[in-house]
């Protein structure tokens, strides 16, 4: 049975936490295997690595937006603050803008995960999505998926997606999306992650973030938590196809119907 989340220091190595637009990585996924997690009691992210010491990325003067949780995930954003990395012991400061974040994601992964089944699943909480560089005020997500349920890693997750941000929108899906799981080129990297690339439709954008004729690439990362894959969360990344290290990023939870 997967074990809820709890406040305060947590290093059972059965999370896994993914952060978006994080200076030097942009993204990361990991499980507490790799350090500590540390949640208030909101259940809030404060703190993740190695902390004080080695690798640790904390909080600091930055503040919580759109934080949600619930049993076994917690999602939310620091903006607007000075959020502080540690390598190696050596501490530096991160200012992000109000137009600027570090997302997270924290869950409880599946234990058991469905092997036959197809199932719908909505939209229950996000983060609004930022660009790396602060230059569009943060925007909205709206997103679907559909999962085809089989043994292994031969599970397969449609998605269709719109994010909003500086007067434009970008589009995406995955092939077949919501109506046919079963056709996406998203794959299983484990028994309860999957990940992939798709691309906006052609020539999203705005003057700042033009995508062009042949789209952005939007990068996937997400995973099944709770049990019986309860819920579905995942982090998202669309590339600047001017400029590798500019990005739209956030994250998304979805609960299975």
């Amino acid at each position: 049975m997967e074990p809820p989340l709890s406040a305060g220091v947590v290093s059972a190595a059965r999370l896994r936490i993914d952060l978006r637009q994080i200076p030097l990585f942009d993204s990361l996924q990991f499980t507490t295997a790799s350090g500590q997690v540390e949640l208030d009691g909101q259940l809030r992210l404060t703190s993740v690595g190695s902390c004080p010491l080695l690798a640790c990325l904390s909080k600091g003067s930055a503040i919580h937006a759109d934080a949600g949780s619930d049993p076994y995930m917690s999602w939310g954003r620091w903006t607007d603050g000075s959020a502080q990395i540690r390598l190696l012991g050596i501490p530096s400061t991160v200012t992000l803008s109000k137009n600027q974040s570090i997302h997270y994601l924290v869950g409880v992964p599946t234990v058991t995960m469905p092997t036959s089944g197809s199932f719908r699943y909505d939209l229950i909480g996000a983060t609004s999505p930022t660009v790396s560089n602060g230059s569009m005020a943060p925007g909205s997500l709206e997103l679907s998926a559909a999962v085809q349920f089989s043994s292994g890693t031969a599970t397969r997750v449609g998605l269709e997606g719109s994010v909003k941000i500086g007067g434009a929108q970008f589009d995406f899906s995955t092939s077949g999306g919501t109506d046919n799981p079963a056709g996406s080129q998203l794959t299983m990297q484990s028994a309860t992650t999957f990940a992939g690339t798709l691309a906006t439709q052609s020539n999203a954008g705005n003057s700042s973030f033009r995508c062009g004729t042949a789209g952005c690439q939007v990068q996937i990362d997400g995973g099944f938590y709770g049990p019986d894959a309860a819920r579905m969360g995942l982090g998202y990344g669309i590339v600047d196809s001017a400029s590798s290290s500019r990005t739209i990023s956030g994250v998304g939870v979805l609960q299975k119907r």
